[in-house]
Parts: C-alpha cells; sequence; structure tokens
C-alpha cells in the first residue's frame, strides 16, 4: 500500500512512480478512485511503460474520464443511485433516532457494483 496525501490525479503519479522504484515492481496497481488511477497511467507513460503491458491500473468510481483515457481505465462502477438513495435512508433514521440509544451505532452496508474492463488491463473498450 502507497499513502496519498489526497485523492487527485497528481497524487496517483506520485504513487505510482513511487510504485515503479520498487524491486520487484508490481504488476498492478488498484486505486482507491479513478483519479489515482489516471494519475498511475500518466506516471507509467512518463517512465516510458505502458498499461496494461507493463502493469495493469485499476481505479474506482467510473468517472466519464476512465472511458475516454489512453489507454481506457478498467475500474469498478459502484451503483451510485444505491449509494445516494441508502445516504438519504440513513439520514433520515438518524434524524429521527437522534436521541435514542444506539443512534451512533455503525451501520455496514453493501451496495451492487461491477467491473468495467478496459484498455488498462487488456479488455476492449
Amino acid at each position: 500500500m502507497l499513502p496519498v496525501e489526497h485523492y487527485h490525479w497528481r497524487d496517483g503519479a506520485r504513487a505510482a512512480a513511487a510504485a515503479l522504484e520498487r524491486h520487484p515492481r508490481p504488476d498492478a496497481l488498484l486505486c482507491l478512485n479513478d483519479h489515482l488511477a489516471l494519475g498511475a497511467l500518466r506516471a507509467l507513460h512518463e517512465a516510458g511503460l505502458r498499461a496494461p503491458d507493463d502493469m495493469d491500473v485499476v481505479g474506482f468510481d467510473d468517472i466519464e474520464a476512465a472511458r475516454f483515457s489512453v489507454p481506457s481505465l478498467t475500474t469498478v462502477a459502484p451503483d451510485k443511485e444505491a449509494i445516494a438513495d441508502d445516504a438519504v435512508s440513513l439520514l433520515v433514521d438518524r434524524i429521527e433516532q437522534i436521541d435514542r440509544p444506539g443512534a451512533d451505532d455503525a451501520i455496514d452496508r453493501t451496495v451492487g457494483h461491477r467491473l468495467a474492463v478496459r484498455e488498462s488491463t487488456g479488455g476492449g473498450l
């Protein structure tokens, strides 16, 4: 794991550059969001390397830029509508139970997702 200060393209490029200096060099990078992954693709390019030939790169979010990068970015595409629905539902429940015991208990939710396989891991468009 490589820490980043923020989740921006620049941070992804810096973390990927650090990964490229490791021995042995990793085969793949799984980034916490697509911005980091797009930065990682840039770092590979600047090092004279290519995804997926030299290293696979995967993001998370499925932002529009993931489809248009070169190579296009493989990413985990969460069900954003379900996330929004759950967030609103949990917020309403929290407001209704604000003074009740257990109102601060953590709640674990899982929403649907799909893997959008694209060129950064050898998949198609």
